[in-house]
C-alpha cells in the first residue's frame, strides 16, 4: 500500500516520495491538490514499525509532559527519500510541541458523546536505505488533568489502516516549531518497546488522575395519600473514565441501585431505571445512558450529571422505612478506584404523618394558640374599659 500527503491527510493508493532536482517538497498546504510522485510503488511496502515506547516511568501525573519514541525498519529494495508519519492521541493527551513539517487537527468524533482525538500528520525528508533501522526524535506530549488513561497511535510510511484520512478535522493548522527528524538507530530496541504489527502500533498510557462517582439521596415529606417526588441523582467528578468496559456497551463501569422505602407506591420511575426486584421493597437498577454509534467507548467526564426522579404515593406513614441509592460495580461490589467511596451511598428518607398522629397534634396546637390569643385580647379590652370608668 502506498500513500501521499494531500492537504495534511494521508490518502489511500497515492504514493509519497521525493523527486530529484525539485528540492524538498515538505508537507503540502491544507487544500492542495498537488500529489507527489513515487520512485516505486513497492518502496514503502517494506516499512515496519518495530519500536514504540514511552520514556520515563509508566505512570504519568496530571499536567506533566512525557516523551514517546517510535522507530521502524525498512525492508524495501530502493532508498526512500521521505517518510510519512501519522500520530493520534486520545482525549486527555495533547501535543506539547508542534513541528513545522506536521499538520495538526482534531477529528470529528463518531458520536456526540466523544470530543474527538488530536492527530498529527508529518512528512519527514530523510534518506532511508534498504535494511536500515531509524528512530523518530522523541515526541513531547502532555497529560491533562481530566484523563485517567489514554493511548498514542502511530503509523509510518503508508496510509492509516483505520481510515483516519477519511475523517473531517477541526482546528487544522501547520506546526510552527522545529522539524520532526529521523536518526539512524544505534543499539538494540528494548524488549518492552518492540512491535511486530506492521506499519501501525498503539501505546497505552496510564495517568495518575483521581475520579469520583457521587449519588444524591432525597428527603421528601407528605401526608398519607399524598404524592411526593424523590429527586435522586448521580454526579461524576475528576478524570474521565470509560463508561463501558467493552465496545459492545454491555459491561458498565457502574450500576446505580435504588431501594425505595416500604409504605409507598411507585407512580412513575425514570426511563433509565428498571425494576429488578419487587417484594416488600421496590429495588430499581438505573443506568447513565452513555452509548455511542460506533465501536468507541463513551466516557464519564467531569461535571456529568443525571437525575432520577421517582414519583411516590405515601400509603401508610406508620410503615415508612429508610431507603437508599448507591453506586456499585457490575457485580454489585464497591467501586474500585473511586477517590471518595464515602459518597457512593445516600439515604432516601420519606417523612409522613397520618391525621391522628403528628399532623393532628400540630392542628390542635395551632387551635390552642388561636384560643389563647383570643383570651389575651379579651382580657386587654376589659382592662382598658375599667381604667376609663375609674378616670
Amino acid at each position: 500500500m502506498t500513500a501521499a500527503v494531500l492537504g495534511g491527510g494521508l490518502l489511500l493508493g497515492v504514493p509519497v516520495t521525493h523527486q530529484p532536482g525539485q528540492g524538498d517538497a515538505g508537507l503540502l498546504p491544507a487544500g492542495s491538490s498537488r500529489v507527489l510522485r513515487a520512485e516505486s510503488a513497492e518502496d514503502e511496502e517494506g516499512l515496519v514499525l518495530d519500536r514504540l515506547e514511552q520514556d520515563g516511568g509508566e505512570l504519568v501525573f496530571k499536567g506533566s509532559t512525557f516523551h514517546v519514541r517510535g522507530g521502524f525498519t525498512y525492508h524495501g529494495e530502493r532508498a526512500l527519500r521521505q517518510v510519512a508519519v501519522s500520530m493520534k492521541v486520545s482525549e486527555g493527551i495533547s501535543f506539547a510541541t508542534e513541528y513545522s513539517n506536521c499538520e495538526y487537527g482534531t477529528q470529528e468524533p463518531f458520536s456526540s458523546e466523544l470530543q474527538g482525538a488530536r492527530q498529527a500528520v508529518c512528512l519527514i525528508d530523510a534518506r532511508v536505505e534498504p535494511g536500515e533501522s531509524v528512530d523518530l526524535a522523541p515526541v513531547t506530549l502532555k497529560a491533562g488533568s481530566l484523563a485517567k488513561s489514554g493511548d498514542v497511535d502511530m503509523t509510518v510510511g503508508e496510509a492509516e489502516k483505520r481510515g483516519w484520512s477519511d475523517l473531517k478535522w477541526r482546528d487544522r493548522h501547520r506546526g510552527r516549531g522545529e522539524g520532526l527528524t529521523l536518526a539512524r538507530r544505534t543499539g538494540s530496541v528494548p524488549p518492552a518497546a518492540r512491535r511486530t504489527s506492521g506499519a501501525y502500533g498503539i501505546l497505552f498510557v496510564s495517568m495518575d488522575n483521581p475520579w469520583d462517582l457521587e449519588v444524591r439521596g432525597a428527603v421528601p415529606k407528605g401526608r398519607k395519600g399524598e404524592t411526593v417526588t424523590a429527586d435522586l441523582a448521580l454526579d461524576f467528578h475528576g478524570a474521565s473514565v470509560r463508561a463501558q468496559h467493552s465496545t459492545e456497551n454491555d459491561e458498565p463501569l457502574a450500576n446505580v441501585e435504588v431501594r425505595l422505602p416500604k409504605g409507598v407506591t411507585v407512580l412513575s420511575a425514570p426511563k433509565k431505571c428498571s425494576l429488578t426486584y419487587l417484594k416488600a421493597v421496590n429495588i430499581y437498577t438505573c443506568n447513565y445512558g452513555l452509548y455511542t454509534n460506533g465501536f468507541d467507548e463513551p466516557l464519564l467526564r467531569d461535571g456529568f450529571h443525571i437525575a432520577y426522579p421517582f414519583k411516590l404515593r405515601i400509603d401508610d406513614p406508620s410503615k415508612l422505612t429508610g431507603g437508599s441509592i448507591r453506586v456499585v460495580d457490575a457485580e454489585k461490589r464497591p467501586l474500585r478506584g473511586d477517590a471518595d467511596p464515602g459518597n457512593n451511598t445516600a439515604p432516601i428518607t420519606i417523612s409522613g404523618a397520618d391525621d391522628s398522629g403528628a399532623t393532628a397534634w400540630a392542628v390542635a396546637a395551632s387551635a390552642a394558640a388561636v384560643a389563647l390569643t383570643g383570651l389575651l385580647a379579651a382580657a386587654l379590652i376589659r382592662t382598658r374599659r375599667t381604667r376609663r370608668r375609674a378616670g
